[in-house]
């Protein structure tokens, strides 16, 4: 066998070998591979808390609105006699009663007058009286005895505009309050008409609120209302509705209604914050739920409950909002399990576990 020949049969030879390798190769590969038993993924459940919907019973439907305090009465104090202030007798602050003396006026001339005028109503007095003796006897006429009774009226006047006067040179409060400020001194000269002091009635005090004209149709006259303090650490008081306006302010409509409260403690000052809270209503079976728990959308709002272990959401509709709790008008009903943790972490038909604390 020559050489070439030798080199021909092995190369031949190798061929078959890398051609069978192949076709190996190819057969392996197309064998079906076996498949294995793999177990279903669990499902992951959102531990959740919830509360039972339970509707209120009743509840008062409650306006909350702010104003401020006002002194029921302010009043000024006027001369109404002319004089020189001889006496000023109680300092700006001081509380004051109804009648108590406030100034007193120099009063000689005006005594002066009313002693003459005294003096002349007792002689006409006497001159009337001796004339109707003398009457009776027929000694003078009717006609000097009707004058005589003239003069005596005329006195009389005479010496009660005269004692007026004088009285009037001592000035004295006109309701039972507070001096608020006293604007003229001992030696100032006054004149009728003069502003000589003002008194500030504490007993009561007011405060003026605008009412939405929506809401005006539940505002009654004698309707109690609770004010609050914020100065005051939020100590509540009670007053009452004691005016309401028959005009609506057009540019913010509004009605104006006023409510008086009892200070005879004198806790409350002129100037102080409230808030009103006023019952519109009493609404019944209401359903109150955690602000919180709401989820708001574009759309509207959502709330997510349990039902059967699953999570389903649930559209609502909300009313008023009371501190950190909101009513619900429609889409929730007694019994319902609500989610109020946990529920931005579920979706429909999610898995969830109730962990509930306690």
């Amino acid at each position: 066998m020559t050489p070439r020949r030798f080199s021909w049969i092995k190369l031949c030879i190798s061929l078959a070998i890398i051609l069978a390798a192949g076709i190996v190769v190819f057969l392996v590969a197309r064998m079906p591979t076996p498949v294995k038993d793999v177990p279903p993924e669990e499902e992951i459940s959102v531990n959740v808390e919830t509360i039972t919907v339970e509707p209120v019973r009743t509840m008062p439907d409650l306006l909350l609105l702010p104003g401020a305090i006002e002194p029921r009465l302010v009043i000024d104090v006027p001369v109404e006699e002319r004089g020189r202030i001889e006496e000023a007798l109680v300092e700006e602050g001081e509380p004051v009663r109804e009648g108590q003396i406030l100034f007193r006026l120099d009063d000689t001339l005006q005594r002066a007058q009313f002693d003459q005028a005294k003096a002349q109503a007792e002689y006409d007095e006497q001159m009337f009286g001796r004339s109707s003796e003398l009457l009776e006897k027929g000694v003078v006429r009717k006609s000097e005895v009707d004058e005589l009774k003239a003069r005596m009226v005329v006195s009389r006047a005479n010496l009660q505009v005269a004692r007026t006067n004088m009285e009037r040179t001592v000035i004295k409060a006109p309701l039972t309050g507070v001096l608020n400020s006293r604007d003229r001194e001992r030696g100032e000269y006054v004149s009728p008409g003069d502003t000589v002091a003002q008194i500030v009635d504490i007993a009561q005090v007011k405060v003026g609120i605008q009412i939405p004209e929506k809401d005006v149709r539940f505002i009654r006259m004698g309707q109690p209302v609770t004010i609050e303090v914020d100065a005051l650490g939020g100590r509540q008081f009670t007053g009452k509705v004691t005016y309401i306006s028959e005009l609506a302010d057009a540019s913010t409509r509004t009605t104006p209604i006023e409510l008086t409260l009892d200070n005879s403690s004198g806790m409350l000052h002129a100037g102080m914050i409230i808030r009103a809270r006023i019952s519109r209503q009493v609404l019944r079976d209401v359903v109150m739920i955690p602000l919180a728990s709401v989820i708001p959308l574009e759309d509207g709002k959502v709330v997510y409950v349990v039902e059967d272990g699953l999570a389903q959401k649930r559209e609502v509709e909300l009313g008023m909002i009371r501190g950190t709790e909101v009513q619900v008008l429609s889409g929730l009903h007694r019994g319902d399990q609500l989610i109020v943790k946990g529920h931005r972490q579920v979706g429909p038909g999610q898995q969830v576990a109730i962990r509930n604390a306690g």
